[in-house]
């Protein structure tokens, strides 16, 4: 019985110690509280706990601890008054997580208890991870440097940023994979402003998995820049008889970015009696010549994906036959570039439509089998390169059936974004922070705008043939950012952006409707309204 009241009294000690709250001492007292409470490690499990004394009056001053979650903080020492600091040298652990506070004492109470901000005892041994530096967030990305330590020695080292809207981020959360690690020099990543939201904060951390376990960065708070604006033109709808009703033809002639711009967009409802074709024949032909081996049957049409020489690139779908691959791409088309030697995997934009005529924009990329993707493959010219695509990488693959498909690049809308500006790296010229698709120079950057052919879809569903003249007095056509907000001002959802240049073209019916002359360019593919079979 006397043992039994012993360890009560015991057991009732320990919980008061340990109880004791900001509004649970006794009495509260007039003492005004310290400020400018910090915890800094000093050691493995060795913490200096300093403050501002701000009370006249006091005796002392209290040290308390919360670990991890708890709620209840506990006394973990005293000082005399006047004295601005205590270390911790015992009872502390590696790998748990710390808050310390103080609060002044005097004869009739003792003031509020104030808390350093949270302090983790990581392991400086075991694997770990770091962000270098701050995030950099432009209208489209948020990019981050970070840095493994300790993993020469792990196995299965992979490394990524997870990120939550509301919370600590971990690898359950949204989170996207990085780059191959070299040993422990800090690697660049990029987060997508297709997987974000705009006018929202974000919380980020890197993380590291080794030897199966994940070990994570302290937390970055970052939000993407301010969304472009559409550009919105004035659009006049062609007199056009001989099309279906299913069809309409619109033209304009405002300028775009100081200069003339003239510019056509067929819209088409594909469900019905209409539908999209791609087509790659065996030879190159202009598409005034393809247009019209189709007889009446095909409406509209305009030249489609890249191709080199008489070989097509990329990837096409044709009566839901899949043609071709996506190789890796040169970091340079410039033979006396050094990145002209150096390869990159990556995805491209891929536009295409279902059986049933419903249109989408993804990635593909090629790894024995072509997949399709929601997120590009964020590769960055210049930077730690991403492994091949897989079922993982960059994310689970969707599982798209296309009928109709055609690849190209960029992506100009996902989701009504632009997943790209031209902001460089640190590396300079030429090296976009968000270039993911590795498009060459003479495409990609603030200052090409040549001819442009794109293709899109409303958000009822209704696919967008756009074709812009460029390069000539009447018409000095587009920038890829233009052009993103040009087809996001006509009501583009998602939009891709096709070859360009001389081969830009586009027929409505018998009628080549842009700018041409004779020697208007033969291409490898096309892709157009029509007849349905």
């Amino acid at each position: 019985m006397i043992r039994r009241l012993l360890f009560t009294v015991l057991a009732t000690a320990m919980l008061a110690a340990c109880s004791e709250s900001e509004g649970g001492q006794t009495p509260q007292s007039t003492l005004t509280p310290p400020s400018d409470v910090a915890a800094e490690r000093i050691g493995d499990t060795k913490v200096r706990v300093t403050w501002h004394d701000k009370s006249d009056s006091e005796n002392g001053f209290t040290v308390w601890m919360r670990t991890g979650d708890e709620t209840s903080p506990c006394k973990i020492g005293f000082t005399a008054r006047n004295v601005e600091s205590y270390t911790v040298d015992s009872g502390l652990e590696l790998d748990k997580t710390y808050r310390f506070g103080v609060c002044a004492d005097g004869r009739k109470g003792s003031s509020e208890i104030v808390y350093a901000p949270a302090l983790e005892l990581e392991d400086l041994t075991s694997p770990g991870i770091a962000f270098v530096g701050e995030s950099t967030a432009t209208e489209s990305c948020i990019a981050f440097r970070y840095a493994p330590r300790n993993t020469a020695q792990a196995r299965n080292v992979s490394c990524g940023i997870c990120w939550s809207a509301d919370h600590t981020p971990t690898v359950e959360d949204m989170r996207q994979d990085g780059p191959a690690l070299d040993g422990t020099q800090p690697v660049m990543q990029v987060i997508s402003n297709v997987l974000l939201e705009y006018g929202r904060p974000y919380r980020f951390r890197a993380y590291v998995r080794a030897d199966n376990k994940t070990y994570y960065s302290d937390e970055i708070v970052a939000s993407l820049g301010t969304e472009p604006e559409a550009i919105k033109l004035t659009w006049k709808k062609l007199d056009m008889p001989t099309l279906p009703s299913e069809i309409s033809v619109y033209e304009t002639t405002d300028k775009v970015g100081g200069h003339n711009f003239h510019a056509w967009y067929a819209v088409a409802d594909v469900t019905g009696s209409v539908e999209l074709r791609v087509s790659v024949p065996d030879a190159k032909a202009t598409i005034d010549k393809q247009s019209a081996s189709f007889g009446g049957d095909c409406y509209v049409m305009t030249n489609a994906g890249y191709f080199y020489s008489s070989d097509h690139v990329g990837i096409a779908v044709v009566d839901s036959r899949s043609i071709g691959y996506i190789p890796d791409m040169r970091g340079s088309l410039r033979t006396q570039d050094a990145e002209y030697q150096v390869m990159y995997h990556a995805t491209r934009g891929i536009f295409g439509v279902g059986a049933d005529g419903k249109p989408g924009v993804y990635w593909t990329g090629t790894n024995g089998s072509n997949y399709y993707y929601d997120r590009p493959l964020p590769s960055v010219r210049g930077e730690a390169k991403y492994g091949g695509v897989s079922t993982s990488n960059p994310a689970k693959p969707l599982g798209w059936s296309p009928h109709y498909a055609i690849s190209a690049g960029p992506v100009l809308l996902k989701d009504g974004k632009c997943p790209f500006d031209f902001t460089l790296t640190e590396k300079g010229t030429e090296y976009y922070l968000n270039n993911y698709e590795i498009i060459p120079y003479d495409i990609f950057g603030p200052t090409v705008s040549p001819d442009r052919t794109a293709v899109g879809h409303l958000a009822d569903g209704r696919v967008v043939l756009f074709i812009c003249d460029g390069r000539i007095a009447a018409s000095g056509g587009a920038t890829l950012t233009q052009l993103a907000r040009i087809l996001r001002g006509i009501g583009c959802t998602d939009a891709l952006n096709l070859d360009g240049g001389g081969s830009t073209g586009m027929t409505v019916g018998t009628q080549h409707v842009n700018y041409h002359s004779d020697e208007n360019r033969a291409v490898k593919s096309t892709i157009g309204f029509f007849r349905k079979k």
